[in-house]
């Protein structure tokens, strides 16, 4: 994984700032993994880390409380105590804050110069003063000096990591920057620190993307699918759409702690989890993936309740409904915030249909109104025309499409990715050879 990915994840750490991430990447740490297979003692040993942000970083993988189990050698003892009169702390200059008063008032009279002179004068006369580097920062961004803003802000975040006010600023000029995923994740972490803070949610509502996990997409994507979007999975048998689907839950969950939930209505539980561990997905490395456990992803077999369910009774069932009550149940109870329903065709076979296209519209509707992104896996029929949906209507009902198809070639047969459609995304329409290897997926472009 890149470097700037790495840093990005790295920051949605509890107490971790970029200047911290870096520390923690220069110290050896390459990966989420890599932190999480670390010992406190490990992690305490990198330069700039101290006690309690490794306390936080374990803690954070380890919430079982394992870190209390492992000791830490124990302090030096204290040097012997001298008759010495005790050390006041430094008086704050008053001057500083007359600089940063005048600053200020420069500041809204648009003299954008004199303004950062005297703030500057400010910060040099008291390093810590949060709001001589709130104005430095806002006037720097507002100027275009985005490195600069940065800079402050990031000052701001080691002064105070407590407070959601710089992680919004930072978010904001990382957003200038078009860094996207990296804003996201500083409005998230505001949210953290006050779930109050209006700002930061709006912009998460407008700016949040799930990240597919497909290596080269999600950089075409402008950082993944847009969030709380319903998605078309499609492609005929034997294109990997279970697998794909799966996959991005699988990889949101490991890597975001994203809570995902998979809806089979088909294959069984059990033969699904045993293909996704050959692909390399092994349950095993997301904690709580198993049913009923509410922790990361949870997997629900819907094909039990069709086989526990008697045949008269299936006809009486409103499935279109009973599948909202799941999803808003599984967002009530532990917050999912992405939801995959497999497959469609197999929704349908349940379902008496009395006017398709008026009551797949509701269903539609219906999905986006729990305010979740789901992915929906679409069976295409057809040999020959590329129709997106059963019923002619869920290419338009839908926010996006991701289209699989397969193409012989030789002896074999080739994969190939294309987003025919998302809605908020500026992305091309070439499709692109889709790989998996022990990885997990890939598309392949010059």
């Amino acid at each position: 994984m890149a470097k700037d990915d790495v840093l990005k994840e790295f920051i949605t750490l509890p107490g971790v700032g970029m200047s911290k991430a870096k520390l923690l990447y220069s110290g050896g740490f390459k990966s989420m993994d890599d932190l999480e297979k670390a010992s406190m003692k490990e992690i305490t040993a990198r330069k700039g880390i101290n006690k309690k942000l490794a306390t936080d970083i374990f803690e954070f993988f380890h919430p079982e409380g394992k870190a209390k189990e492992e000791k830490l050698p124990p302090p030096p003892p204290p040097e012997e105590e001298k008759d010495e009169p005790a050390k006041e702390k430094p008086k704050k200059d008053g001057r500083a804050d007359e600089l940063v008063k005048h600053g200020v008032d420069l500041y809204k009279k648009g003299k954008w110069g004199q303004a950062l002179q005297s703030l500057s004068e400010a910060i040099r006369m008291d390093p810590v003063n949060e709001q001589a580097l709130i104005v430095r920062g806002d006037i720097y961004q507002e100027r275009e000096k985005y490195d600069r803003a940065l800079e402050s802000f990031e000052i701001l975040i080691e002064i105070n990591p407590d407070s959601d006010v710089p992680w919004v600023k930072y978010g904001d000029t990382l957003l200038a920057l078009d860094r996207e995923s990296e804003a996201l994740a500083c409005y998230k972490k505001a949210l953290e620190i006050n779930p109050e803070n209006e700002e930061a949610a709006e912009h998460l509502t407008e700016h949040e993307r799930m990240r597919t996990f497909i290596e080269g997409l999600d950089e075409k994507l402008q950082g993944g699918i847009p969030a709380k979007h319903v998605v078309l999975i499609c492609g005929r048998a034997g294109s990997m759409k279970s697998s794909l689907a799966y996959s991005i839950l699988y990889n949101l969950a490991k890597h975001e702690r994203t809570k995902a939930v998979y809806l089979t209505l088909e294959q069984s539980r059990s033969s699904l989890l045993r293909h996704m561990k050959k692909l390399g997905f092994d349950p095993k490395r997301v904690s709580g993936l198993v049913v009923n456990d509410l922790d990361d992803m949870v997997i629900v077999d819907m094909a039990v309740l069709r086989k526990e369910t008697a045949l008269e009774d299936l006809a009486k069932v409103n499935w279109l409904d009973s599948i909202i009550k799941q999803i808003k149940d599984y967002k009530k109870t532990f917050g999912c915030d992405i939801v995959a329903i497999d497959s469609m065709s197999a929704l349908y076979s349940l379902t008496n249909f009395t006017n398709p296209r008026t009551e797949l519209f509701i269903f539609f509707e219906k999905l986006r109104d729990i305010g979740v992104t789901v992915l929906l896996i679409t069976e295409m029929f057809d040999p020959v025309k590329e129709i997106f949906g059963t019923y002619g209507v869920e290419e338009f009902l839908a926010d996006s499409i991701i289209h699989l198809k397969t193409e012989k070639s030789g002896k074999g047969t080739n994969l190939f990715l294309g987003v025919v459609k998302m809605r908020e995304t500026n992305h091309d329409r070439e499709y692109y050879p889709l790989i998996i290897d022990k990885h997990g997926f890939e598309i392949v472009h010059d």
